[in-house]
């Protein structure tokens, strides 16, 4: 058999092979070692920076909400969060013999902290996250005064550290409680003007920049970077705590004296500044899961009612404002009238002969018939424009849940024959009290309607006080207009008219009564429902005051004039005297009512 001829290789070629590939691996390994020596130095420090780096979050604090007087309604009281890291628990260390067991730790800790020691001393107990790097962050505590964090910090325990917290507290109570409202336990804010007003209270977190060791220890001497926190602003209200503490009690007393489902009351000035927003229910901002739901609402701007006869007010001023009437026009008074066409029959709230009453008198006896004789002159688009003028269907402050009311248009009307004369004498529209009050506030400030408003301004961190910019008065009446109308308003408060409870001793007052049956809640209840109100300005001769009350369902008596009237009267004069406001004396000169 013949073999096989080997060829003999060629040693100096493999070496020269093998000497080209150690020269490329070392130019390689050569070329990264200068990269990362020379080339990357920054990089490589800014990423071991970062990696040393940790974040604080120094949280704002939030601003104060007070009434016009300074007196708190709403403010933060400082507190502490304990915090920890547990990768400094392991105890002594070579480098670190100060460190501490989490058992240890957790022993001194639990009666200061008011937190049971296992549970301490589980969340002190080094341990990784979910992504094997050491846990450095957990929170023992919660809202510790600072008294109580100085007690902790005493004891010097390395890993134990603190965070700026607050608590929100509501010194006033219930005191304009549905105003106000509240936030929740994370400080998110809730309801009313907490969260209205949240932008301008929050404020601006800052932060802190920190170097840390291996184990996450803060190192002393490393340069620290700090943004400071921008508080929020305090808001100050228009509203008088004294005023409106006085009148949630009338309204909480007369609900229960009435036996009405709800009473609502509201104080404003005639320049729309509102000094009290009072609902018969009132929840506690403090605890607000104390209340029960349905009575955690701002009645006075959420909840919607047919004014009923104080709603003839709008007309009577559109009258005398196109030239239809004067408060002296002689007007012949059946008790129950024929409209045209489908609209059907109106009558008015008892039986009566015919009157001869002035139009001064139609307002106050409170004539459905007498006041359809004279508004009926004025054009559908006239009816529906005036009710607009004087804010009806519009929100009012834009708080949650306000509503803006109910109120239908021309167009909509067209297949509707009965409420164009329904708006006539308040039913077939919708208003809020405040609403109710803000038309009243527009007579008493000579015919010009400035919306009514709560924020009277802000103060800065560093006490700068900034007033709210005013709304922009719209005249809707002339002047001359708007003093026919309140001398004849003021005729309602006489011994011949339906107002005579809400007189104030000493004071001329000028006010309507209103009563409209809630046909939903009859239906529902399978009873006449109604709701009651009565809204006036004093002193007469110079309104500077508006109250409106406003008495939902009472079972005792169903008349404006009777369950509301009273509470007028009562807040009213406490209302005056508290804003100084003395009786001028000048002789009230009064419309005739009737004619013969």
């Amino acid at each position: 058999m013949r073999g096989r001829t080997v060829r003999a290789g060629r040693p100096e070629r493999r070496a020269a092979v093998i000497a080209l590939v150690l020269l490329l691996v070392t130019g390689v390994f050569t070329g990264r070692l200068l990269q990362v020596q020379a080339l990357d130095t920054g990089q490589l420090a800014e990423d071991a920076l970062a990696e040393r780096l940790a974040k604080v979050t120094l949280p704002a604090q939030r601003g104060s909400i007070t009434d016009r007087n300074g007196n708190v309604l709403a403010e933060s009281v400082e507190r502490v969060n304990v915090t920890a890291n547990p990768n400094l628990f392991r105890g002594p260390q070579p480098d670190a013999k100060n460190l501490w067991t989490a058992p240890d730790a957790a022993a001194a800790l639990a009666p200061l902290l008011n937190v049971p020691e296992s549970e301490l001393a589980a969340q002190l107990a080094p341990r990784d996250r979910a992504d094997g790097k050491p846990l450095q962050y957990v929170i023992l505590a919660k809202r510790l005064t600072p008294e109580q964090w100085r007690a902790v910090d005493a004891l010097g325990i390395p890993g134990i550290f603190s965070e700026r917290a607050e608590d929100r507290t509501y010194p006033a109570g219930t005191t304009a409680g549905n105003l106000v409202g509240y936030v929740s336990r994370d400080g998110t804010a809730l309801a009313g003007l907490e969260l209205a007003e949240n932008d301008t209270l929050s404020g601006t977190d800052g932060e802190q920049l920190y170097e840390q060791g291996r184990n996450g220890q803060r190192i002393p001497l490393a340069g620290e970077t700090t943004t400071p926190a921008v508080d929020g602003k305090d808001v100050r209200l228009t509203l008088d705590e004294d005023i409106q503490f006085y009148a949630q009690n009338a309204a909480r007393a007369q609900a229960e004296a009435a036996e009405a489902d709800w009473v609502s009351v509201v104080v404003m000035a005639k320049d729309g500044q509102v000094l009290a927003l009072a609902e018969s229910g009132s929840i506690d901002p403090a605890d607000p899961g104390a209340t029960p739901e349905a009575e955690r609402h701002n009645r006075s701007l959420e909840d919607t009612f047919e004014p009923g006869s104080t709603g003839k007010l709008i007309t009577a001023a559109a009258a005398i404002q196109e030239g239809l009437a004067t408060p002296e026009t002689q007007l012949t008074v059946p008790d129950r009238l024929q409209l045209p066409g489908r609209a059907g029959f109106v009558r008015d709230s008892h039986p009566h002969d015919l009157q001869k009453l002035t139009f001064a008198g139609v307002l106050a006896e409170s004539s459905n018939v007498g006041t359809i004789e004279v508004g009926q002159k004025l054009t559908v688009q006239q009816r529906y424009d005036y009710l607009r003028a004087f804010g009806i269907g519009q929100k009012v402050l834009g708080l949650p849940g306000e509503t803006r009311g109910i109120l239908g248009t021309p167009d909509s009307w067209k297949n509707d024959a009965r409420t164009p004369y329904n708006v006539l004498f308040g039913q077939g529209y919708g208003v809020n009290a405040l609403q109710a009050a803000q038309v009243y506030a527009t007579i008493a400030n000579g015919g010009v309607r400035i919306p009514a408003h709560v924020v009277a301004g802000t103060t800065d961190a560093d006490g700068t006080y900034t007033p709210a910019t005013p709304g922009t008065g719209t005249r809707v009446v002339s002047e001359a207009t708007a003093q026919q109308v309140t001398a004849m308003l003021e005729g309602v408060v006489t011994s011949d008219g339906t107002g005579l409870n809400a007189a104030v001793p000493g004071f001329r007052v000028a006010g309507k009564t209103g009563t409209a049956q809630d046909l939903p809640a009859t239906r529902a209840t399978g009873t006449p429902q109604y709701t009651s109100s009565f809204i006036g300005m004093a002193p007469a001769d110079d309104p500077q005051l508006v109250v409106a009350v406003i008495v939902q369902h009472p079972q005792t008596s169903h008349y404006g004039g009777t369950v509301a009237a009273p509470v007028f009267s009562d807040v009213m004069g406490y209302a005056l005297g508290k804003e100084g406001i003395t009786p001028s004396g000048a002789p009230a000169q009064l419309p005739p009512l009737t004619w013969q």
